[in-house]
């Protein structure tokens, strides 16, 4: 059985499933009532509708694969392929119903279609269409795929490629980001709220939550619904959705968790968009009613396109002055900003809005996802890339519903907007093990998480506090050019503290300019040291604090100013901070200025608006500095590609995997595979200098294949690896490779040296990178030792295990 859910071009989310023998009947009534001119152009004649539905509805999923698109109870769109007698090739036929075109389902359904055959060895879809029939002829000709065309007697023919290409990948994606834009406005952006569950009562989470948005100045129309018609904020209750003089574009639930289906049910009815549903009781409970229970209910908003956020959710939040949304469990002062939030832990998610307030930081939009039956992390970075008054994000995250997705969508929005994180660690279930590879047995939940956070730019935080810490810097400042810091402070104790700090996160004490030393000599005599850090003294005033700053930010050596102030002798920190804020403001800033200026009794000063981030502990204000610096190297790094590797044979490699079975590889089935990768096992041999490294790759069942590279030989095939391990997911490109070679410390500083033939080795990585996208059934290997040298590499050994391919039934497509 095929389930697969899609987004359409107008935001509305439906479930493509495979027929069953009870379908038949719906299928017939689907044809039937299609317009005379709609099955004229799809059967290429009259047709019969009774014989097409029966072969659907009984198709065997293999030579015949059919799909059926419901709304509600009804079919309204119907695809298929058949097989060709050619093995790789199969023909594939669409109809959709009049009042449901337009909106992408077509595209939809063939791209799930092609996605299904390309598993099955199927590399080719052919289409005759009828030279009339120009909006089926756009859907095959703007899909994405190669197409070749011709025509006879007033029918095009038409051949689709369906092997992956660059440009497909772009036209899927683009095409997701789009819909699912559309289809988070009526969360994000509502024009009108309902609140299911809202009574008077004390206690009652809806009427706190109608209240709320209410009180928060909601510009829409907010109504609470209750059967008891009462009153809740001054506003009369209504008894059912279906009662509103117009649909709700939102529907928040607050009821029990046996009456939620029914009110999703009632909401798709009364043309409801979108769904915030609050209520527990369902997967949160781990228990198997309320797993149940909450895959009905995303049946049901599916059968009807609806979003949903939840259960289990905290709520959502929109400062936008237009709209000031806010419908959450529990009141937080909210202030509009550039932050935009998201968490899938409700509580965690109360706090980070809370911390943004005592912070005196704006936030743009909130999330708490909840169970994230169907709104995730990914569809809510697809509405932070394209919202423009969100300039950084920042989110908690415990597990991904689909990672490959996750680096994906990460990936894009990361090249133009800072993302943080803070990644709560989980067991593996899958963790070390007899009889495993050491590849395998390292890649734990950090490693995993490291190499998807690497390749895709965000920035992983360890703290709550150091991600606010962290968006202060990165939403007020610029990055910095490189890591030199240079360093203002009235202590030398507190210099040495900055400095020491600096020296532990990566930064280095720039190297000041005769020239600036000469200037600050001439400006501030009194000064105690006029290295870096500058140490003006207890005594120095204002006006000296801020000539050093000015000619720091004037040396081309200094990518960054840290003042480290703490009040002496009754001075006025808040005067200090202040004009700082000023010497900042007074010019484009293109280097980044933060502070840590502090009172004499421990306190920050308070300011409404900041402009420098003013921290109470230098580590904090340098260990920001360093999240600012890591995101300027990751920009500064080339986008990189896969590159094409000659003699390498996917459909070779895979039919020696199909002929081994599960197990390990004896001898000549490791040979036959690692050639079909253009990859040549020898004995190690010779004098010459070499370095071993091991280079292997994992089927994860979460994350799929991913490369790791750590230091080799010595330890034949038992214990854990000698030294860290770095990993990527494939597949890979050229600048993963050279990262795995350069991230771990080991390996890095083993081929420092320039004589090591480098791009032998990155050749060897992305070949066994290759090889483990191309075979699902890879379920782990090592090459090991791989000896490096001048005159290039030698594999001295390989083991690699072959299994079932882990079960990845990810309804969701997007």
């Amino acid at each position: 059985m095929i389930v697969r859910d899609v987004i359409l071009r107008d935001g509305s989310a439906l479930r493509l499933r495979s027929p069953r023998p009870e379908d038949e009947e719906a299928i017939r009534a689907f044809f039937e009532a299609l317009t005379f001119e709609s099955r004229y152009l799809r059967f290429h004649g009259a047709g019969r509708s009774d014989l097409i539905s029966r072969d659907y509805a009984n198709a065997d999923g293999d030579a015949r694969v059919p799909l059926l698109a419901h709304l509600g109870d009804r079919v309204v769109a119907v695809a298929g392929y058949d097989r060709l007698n050619e093995p790789d090739a199969a023909e594939v036929a669409f109809a959709v119903s009049e009042d449901q075109q337009g909106r992408g389902l077509a595209t939809s359904m063939l791209q799930q279609l092609a996605d299904v055959a390309a598993t099955r060895g199927i590399t080719r879809f052919d289409a005759e269409v009828m030279g009339e029939n120009r909006p089926m002829l756009h859907v095959f000709g703007n899909a994405g795929f190669g197409v070749r065309r011709g025509s006879t007697g007033g029918i095009v023919h038409l051949a689709l490629d369906l092997r992956p290409t660059v440009t497909l990948a772009e036209r899927i994606d683009d095409r997701t980001h789009a819909a699912t834009v559309a289809s988070l406005r009526a969360l994000l952006s509502p024009a009108s709220i309902a609140v299911v569950g809202a009574s008077a009562r004390e206690g009652s989470v809806g009427g706190a939550i109608f209240r709320g948005i209410v009180e928060g100045g909601y510009r829409g129309v907010a109504t609470p619904v209750h059967p008891d018609r009462g009153v809740v904020g001054s506003t009369r209750a209504v008894a059912s959705l279906g009662d509103l003089e117009e649909p709700a574009e939102l529907a928040v639930v607050a009821v029990a968790a046996g009456e939620v289906l029914g009110v999703a049910r009632e909401a798709a009815a009364a043309g409801v968009r979108a769904l915030l549903v609050v209520s527990t009781g369902f997967a949160d409970t781990d228990e198997p009613e309320g797993v149940a229970r909450e895959e009905a209910l995303l049946a049901e908003v599916r059968a009807h396109g609806l979003r949903l956020v939840g259960p289990n959710a905290l709520g959502v939040v929109n400062t936008d002055p237009s709209l000031r949304l806010q419908a959450l469990i529990g009141r937080v002062p909210l202030r509009a900003g550039g932050l935009g939030l998201s968490s899938q832990s409700g509580a965690l998610g109360l706090a980070l809005l809370g911390h943004a307030a005592a912070r005196r930081m704006g936030v743009s939009s909130f999330l708490a996802l909840g169970n994230r039956a169907d709104v995730s992390t990914n569809d809510v970075l697809e509405h932070f890339a394209d919202d423009d008054r969100t300039t950084v994000v920042a989110f908690y995250v415990e597990s991904f519903g689909n990672p490959r997705r996750f680096s994906q969508v990460a990936r894009r929005v990361s090249r133009r907007k800072p993302i943080l994180a803070v990644k709560g660690s989980r067991p593996r279930d899958d963790g070390a093990a007899p009889g495993r590879l050491r590849i395998a047995n390292a890649l734990t939940d950090a490693a995993l998480t490291e190499a998807l956070f690497a390749q895709a730019g965000v920035l992983r935080v360890e703290s709550t506090q150091t991600l606010f810490d962290a968006a202060e810097l990165l939403e007020r400042q610029p990055l910095p050019a490189g890591r030199c810091l240079g360093i203002v402070t009235n202590s030398g104790g507190l210099g040495t503290v900055a400095a020491d700090a600096a020296a532990a996160r990566g930064l280095s004490l720039a190297k000041v300019a005769d020239t600036t030393r000469e200037r600050l000599a001439a400006a501030l005599p009194h000064a105690d040291r006029l290295g870096n850090p500058i140490d003006l003294g207890v005594r120095a005033g204002t006006a000296d604090e801020r000539l050093a700053v000015e000619a720091l930010l004037d040396d081309d050596g200094v990518d960054a100013v840290l003042v480290v102030h703490v009040g002496l002798g009754g001075d006025d920190p808040e005067e200090r901070l202040a004009a700082l804020e000023d010497a900042v403001a007074g010019g484009e800033a293109k280097k980044p200025v933060v502070a840590c200026v502090v009172g004499g009794d421990g306190r920050l000063p308070e300011r409404e608006t900041r402009r420098v981030p003013n921290y109470r502990f230098p580590e904090a204000a340098v260990r920001a500095l360093a999240i600012a610096a890591d995101r300027r190297a990751w920009l500064g790094r080339r986008l990189g590609q896969s590159p094409a590797l000659d003699g390498f044979d996917a459909a070779a490699a895979q039919e020696v995997a199909a002929r081994a079975g599960e197990g390990w590889l004896d001898g000549d089935g490791t040979v036959a595979l690692l050639a079909a990768a253009g990859l040549t096992l020898a004995e190690p041999g010779g004098e010459e200098t070499a370095v071993a490294v091991l280079i292997g790759a994992v089927n994860d069942a979460e994350f799929g294949p991913v490369v790791g590279v750590a230091p080799g030989g010595g330890l034949g095939w038992a214990g854990p690896i000698p030294g860290d391990a770095a990993f990527r997911l494939a597949p890979l490109t050229d600048v993963d490779a050279e990262e795995l070679v350069e991230r771990p410390p080991a390996v890095r500083a083993a081929l420092a040296a320039d004589t090591y033939d480098m791009a032998a080795l990155r050749d060897v990585i992305l070949r066994l990178g290759a090889l483990a996208d191309a075979v699902p059934e890879l379920a782990e290997a090592e090459l090991d030792p791989v000896l490096v040298s001048a005159a290039g590499v030698t594999l001295g050994g390989a083991r690699i295990r072959l299994a079932a391919p882990p079960a990845r039934d990810r309804a969701k497509t997007w």
